[in-house]
């Protein structure tokens, strides 16, 4: 009766979440790539942390079409369907563990993290293949009887233990842990900043009157700048994180309990093991949804002429290979890329309080800086 019940509510499972799940992460992605492919938006989705979000999305729609496919102990192509099934939220995992490390490491420590995301892209799906394939060729991804999945098939609960644990729990707690220190360290990290700036504006405006002189604002760091999207962008790993530590204790749960009989309360964690595994596309997709960059974006398609952001307006002069001087002109919104690799630049910043205020040596760098930090993260 209780197996007959377990059924009936995995399949309003896949018809109640997984369905519209999978439907909308599909046409998110298209939304995605069609921002993408027009000029006037496709700026402001060139970060590193939409691109990783881009692949760990399509990870967990791979997880939403696999869970609608039910399975049996006679289903052809249980063991690929097994490695499918672990390597999707893996992969997904790993990709939000890159997410904040790349903050971590962009903010803190100065790494240029468009360099760095080839690495977290190779880095995630080596261990990934490592971790999945390694149980897939030794045979031990197939049927499983007790919870009626394909899945690490082992019949001697302490084997498949050690199987679970060096393939996927131990991996998934590590990722859990850095992501919640290098959540931590960002926060951390962006209150002392903050202190910092409100210290350096302070003295500067007793150095303004005591010289009977306007008190320039300062430019902001990028860490003070992007905090909402900083704090925003955490919530992917944070997310991961929780639903991780869920997975790893249910699935470890699952091996140690060696009761044969299905009580009332193992029933409800079957239900709910089920339930977490079947949600990732969900939630992700309905936090992709209201990402920084993606409405940005869709409010690039229709741009106001009263828009609030500030700009830079630049002039740089270079040195062609031939010796030949060349100068352009522009004018940049904040949150644009902006890198100089070679000649000078000189920097104007207009805000509200202050019109063409040629900023200092120091303020110009920390401009760019901040300009082009804004696409690392």
């Amino acid at each position: 009766m209780t197996s007959k019940l377990l059924r009936v509510l995995k399949t309003d499972v896949r018809f109640g979440l997984l369905i519209p799940a999978v439907a909308l992460s599909v046409l998110l992605l298209a939304g995605f790539a069609y921002l993408r492919w027009r000029p006037i938006s496709a700026p402001h989705l060139n970060r590193v942390s939409f691109r990783l979000l881009v692949h760990a999305m399509i990870a967990n729609v791979i997880v939403g079409i696999i869970a609608l496919i039910p399975m049996t102990d006679h289903s052809p192509g249980c063991s690929f369907y097994a490695f499918l099934g672990m390597t999707a939220p893996m992969f997904s995992a790993c990709i939000f563990c890159c997410m904040a490390l790349n903050l971590q490491l962009v903010l803190v420590y100065g790494v240029n993290g468009n360099k760095m995301e080839k690495y977290y892209i190779i880095g995630s799906l080596l261990l990934c293949g490592v971790c999945n394939g390694t149980p897939w060729a030794a045979g031990q991804l197939g049927w499983y009887a007790r919870t009626g999945v394909c899945w690490l098939k082992e019949p001697i609960p302490s084997v498949r233990l050690q199987w679970l644990v060096a393939t996927q729990s131990i991996w998934m707690l590590l990722m859990s842990a850095v992501e919640v220190f290098s959540f931590m360290t960002i926060l951390i990290f962006m209150v002392r900043h903050q202190m910092k700036i409100r210290r350096l504006r302070a003295d500067s405006m007793c150095r303004s009157r005591d010289t009977s002189e306007p008190s320039i604002p300062l430019p902001e760091a990028p860490i003070v700048r992007y905090r909402g999207m900083i704090i925003r962008i955490g919530l992917y790993p944070l997310l991961s994180c929780f639903l991780s530590i869920t997975e790893c204790y249910l699935d470890v749960h699952s091996v140690v309990d060696t009761n044969t009989v299905l009580t009332h309360f193992e029933l409800n964690l079957r239900i709910f093991d089920f339930i977490v595994y079947s949600s990732r596309p969900l939630l992700y997709t309905l936090l992709a949804a209201t990402d920084p960059s993606f409405l940005r974006a869709l409010r690039a398609l229709r741009p106001s002429a009263h828009s609030p952001e500030c700009a830079i307006s630049w002039k740089q002069t270079a040195t062609t290979g031939s010796g030949l001087t060349t100068q352009s002109q522009a004018t940049l919104k904040l949150d644009e890329n902006f890198t100089t690799t070679g000649g000078s630049a000189e920097v104007i910043l207009t805000t509200e309080g202050v019109r063409n205020r040629r900023l200092s040596g120091e303020e110009e760098a920390e401009e760019i800086r901040a300009v082009s930090i804004g696409r690392q993260i």
